[in-house]
């Protein structure tokens, strides 16, 4: 009996997450309409921290390509410069 309650709650908290997910993507489609293509994980440390940054497509536009591969290169250690820089182009 307890399992199987623990499984509807399960259940019920991957829904949430699932249309969770759906609508922040939605959301960002109208905000920021090709962020997606980006990064491979779109909801990955840098590009949440990223965002966070940079919330409008405007706020991206002004920053400027290198702004934004200076930032992204400071938010993700593990990469290189280029990468940063291929990921702002983007």
């Amino acid at each position: 009996m307890n399992l199987r309650n623990l499984t509807r709650q399960h259940e019920n908290i991957t829904g949430i997450y699932v249309q969770t997910k759906l609508q922040f993507r939605a959301v960002l489609d109208q905000v920021i309409p090709d962020y997606c293509g980006v990064f491979g994980d779109l909801y990955s440390v840098v590009s949440l921290l990223v965002l966070l940054e940079y919330p409008s497509s405007e706020e991206v536009l002004m920053a400027g390509e290198e702004a934004l591969a200076d930032k992204i290169n400071e938010l993700c250690k593990r990469r290189y410069k280029k990468w940063a820089q291929e990921q702002a182009v983007n």
